[in-house]
């Protein structure tokens, strides 16, 4: 056999490998995630909001539960100009799907922020579920590349942005920006920390 097929065969070999990791944690997760948010209650507007802005709803659960995860555990390798395209168009999709179009209200300087304790627990909740599962899974550690370890903690953010907006009817962005979208930005930079800091210890113990 030649190196070249050696080479392809170590490559299918590991996919295969890392796909026994993912799938049996995917299931688990959304086992975990669904089964916790059937048992606190969705909110009573979500068939009734705009159907644009549920469907875009329910393509952020594909996104952060597959495709984000996918990319960070080294399944997918889409190139680079594909990879900030994703990020951005994910960017814009999440913020119409949890604020809506713009409303005037927005730019009110009378306006206040409205923390919420409740979602941002709720948030946090969701959050330490599924960062134990990915990382007692090896996810953060699947790849060389430390940059891999902010695909997978970016799809822990939006796992438990979606999770909370099928779940709080509160539309404000006085709410939803501080207690929504700031809180799944902390969990992101947790999530990163934490990957980072599982990665670094990985390496350690690799090199001699």
């Amino acid at each position: 056999m030649d190196a070249a097929k050696l080479i392809v065969a170590n490559l299918e070999s590991g996919l295969r490998a890392r796909r026994r990791h993912f799938i049996p944690a995917l299931v688990l997760i959304v086992l975990a995630l669904g089964g916790l948010m059937l048992m606190t209650g969705l909110r009573p507007d979500l068939l009734t909001q705009p159907s644009w802005q549920l469907a875009l709803q329910a393509a952020l659960w594909p996104v952060c539960m597959m495709l984000f995860p996918a990319i960070g555990v080294g399944l997918a390798f889409p190139a680079r100009i594909t990879r900030i395209a994703l990020a951005a168009g994910v960017g814009l999709v999440t913020l119409l799907a949890t604020l809506g179009l713009p409303h005037p209200s927005v730019f009110d300087p009378a306006a206040h922020c409205d923390f919420a304790g409740g979602c941002m627990m709720m948030i946090g909740l969701y959050a330490a579920i599924v960062l134990a599962m990915v990382s007692f899974n090896g996810a953060f550690v699947q790849r060389q590349q430390r940059s891999a370890v902010l695909w997978i903690a970016a799809g822990v953010s939006l796992a438990t942005l979606a999770a909370i907006t099928w779940q709080c009817p509160e539309t404000s962005p006085e709410h939803v920006v501080p207690s929504h979208l700031g809180t799944a930005i902390a969990v992101m930079l947790v999530a990163s920390l934490v990957g980072v800091a599982i990665h670094r210890r990985r390496e350690r113990r690799v090199t001699p």
